[in-house]
């Protein structure tokens, strides 16, 4: 496995779980713990720097797919 997508990945975790686990150690309260569990996982999914590609079918007879 590619090292530099393993730290990203441990590096995710941790942007994720530490404020989470804060959260819940501190209040002892589920309603704060899961709004800070999607808010940091928002944040570290925007730390991945994917280069996608738009992937055309060239062959494609219609534009919605059908061969009538």
């Amino acid at each position: 496995m590619n090292t530099k997508k393993l730290r990203q990945g441990f590096l995710q975790a941790v942007i994720v779980l530490v404020p989470t686990y804060l959260v819940a150690y501190f209040t002892d309260k589920m309603v704060y713990t899961i709004p800070m569990l999607a808010a940091s996982s928002f944040i570290a999914a925007s730390i991945s720097s994917r280069d996608t590609k738009l992937k055309v079918d060239d062959d494609a007879e219609g534009s919605d797919g059908s061969d009538s």
